[in-house]
């Protein structure tokens, strides 16, 4: 029993795919801005370090020139040692305390837009004080090369790259199970669902909204098989409905004829004197008594095949059932040379069924079994009870038959003896649906085959 459309799997927020996105994207932005804070940290000290060991060798040349012109006023001294930094714009003041009023290092951006890097750095030289300041023009694309070119930050960006990889290796992993329900989806709308084409699909170890989808697209799979079934089992019908109306006029037009030869050729035997009776014509007479026989039959299956029969159920023991179908072609195993082998473990089990009819089925399988049977082999016959039905399977050891022959063993008329009708499993497939039941055949080449009928315990809603 299918369930309804409004019917899904419900989603929890920890299993919800569009949770874990969010949180593999969180931890990417993460990892980013985590690797762009220590860059910039990093470069931030890497541009202090510079400047501040700049300055203390401006320092030190600046002591080293006070040292031979100890009276040199501090504007020639800022003059001269500019000339050994390029590019670096040195100031010297007078410090009238010991007031600690100065920034070591700064950023300072000018009007022109133009980013300055200050370093102040107060000296003191025989009792005289002073303030150096020291301003160099930033570059910031050289210093964040030079950043890069650090092994600390390499390995900040392998960790990103890594980071990056993994979450595409999930969200890839976590997402290709939609390729499975894309193909089937495919399958099914392009109408290849005969074959075996229309199955459902396992996405194996997920969870959240794929998980809802695969529930709900398996749902739908199984309304669509059913559907199959039910459109299979209503063509089955219109054939038996067309093949009835075709055994009526059968029935009319050769019935009657029939029964005229069959009373005329009895007269005839019965009217030849004693010297004909073992010769030819009693032979011939003999030949077409049997002929009619036979036509009968085939007549008798078209009808038996076409009207519908009235069941009449009552309480019986399926083993009571199964052990007189046994014991109706026991002979005729033993005069085929068959091992006939009987396994009945239903016990008590009572199912409501028309004992005549289950009978007739039962047996159209068994007389096949024996009849395809080779000598020496052996026909087993099994019944037992699972949770829901109770079974009755046959086996053989014929020869079995191919797919094809056994997708097609159930139509009407279909045989592959010489002598056959092929109404027999026709007809038991038609008792055995009318109990609530179904049946099926699984054979191969070489192997046998095994016809399992199985009855609901339960009777049949209807």
């Amino acid at each position: 029993m299918t369930k309804s459309p409004a019917t899904y799997a419900r989603v929890r927020w920890r299993d919800s795919l569009i949770v874990r996105v969010m949180v593999l994207c969180a931890v990417l932005v993460l990892c980013l801005l985590g690797s762009v804070y220590e860059i910039t940290r990093h470069y931030f000290g890497e541009v202090v370090r510079e400047m501040e060991a700049q300055t203390q060798d401006i320092a030190n040349r600046i002591t080293l020139h006070l040292e031979e012109h100890s009276d040199a006023d501090l504007r020639d001294v800022e003059r001269d040692v500019t000339q050994f930094y390029s590019g670096t714009v040195i100031q010297l003041d007078d410090r009238r305390s010991d007031s600690t009023d100065f920034s070591p290092f700064t950023l300072e951006k000018t009007a022109s837009g133009e980013l300055v890097k200050t370093a102040q750095l107060p000296l003191e030289f025989q009792g005289r004080k002073m303030l150096l300041t020291a301003r160099v023009s930033l570059v910031p694309q050289a210093g964040i090369v030079r950043a890069f070119k650090n092994k600390y930050l390499a390995l900040l960006t392998a960790v990103f790259v890594i980071t990056l990889g993994f979450m595409i290796y999930f969200i890839a992993r976590i997402l290709r199970p939609l390729s499975d329900l894309a193909d089937s989806c495919a399958r099914i709308g392009s109408g290849q669902t005969g074959n075996g084409q229309l199955q459902k699909v396992s996405t194996r170890k997920t969870s959240g909204e794929i998980q809802s989808l695969e529930y709900t697209f398996n749902n739908m799979v199984a309304s669509l098989q059913e559907k199959e079934k039910i459109e299979a089992n209503l063509r089955q019908a219109q054939r038996l409905s067309a093949i009835g109306n075709m055994a009526a006029g059968v029935a009319h037009d050769v019935r009657n004829p029939l029964n005229a030869i069959k009373l005329l050729s009895g007269h005839a035997i019965d009217t030849l004197d004693g010297s004909d009776k073992s010769g030819e014509t009693l032979r011939h007479l003999q030949t077409i008594r049997n002929e009619v026989n036979r036509l009968e039959e085939i007549v008798s299956g078209f009808l038996s095949l076409a009207r519908e029969r009235e069941l009449q159920p009552e309480p019986t023991k399926i083993d009571v059932i199964v052990a007189e179908c046994a014991r109706l072609v026991r002979k005729e195993a033993e005069d085929r040379g068959v091992r006939l082998i009987s396994e009945l473990r239903t016990g008590d089990t009572s199912l409501s069924v028309d004992p005549r009819q289950l009978t007739r089925a039962i047996l159209n399988i068994l007389i096949n079994a024996l009849e395809v049977c080779p000598r020496g082999g052996r026909v087993r016959l099994f019944s037992r009870v699972t949770d829901q039905s109770c079974e009755i399977e046959v086996r053989d050891d014929g020869p079995g038959m191919p797919k094809e022959v056994a997708e097609r063993a159930f139509e009407p008329y279909f045989t592959t003896k010489d002598t056959g009708t092929g109404l027999g499993l026709s007809i038991t497939r038609g008792i055995v649906e009318e109990h609530g039941g179904n049946i099926s055949l699984s054979c191969a080449e070489g192997q046998g085959c095994q016809v399992l009928i199985s009855l609901p315990l339960e009777p049949a809603q209807k």
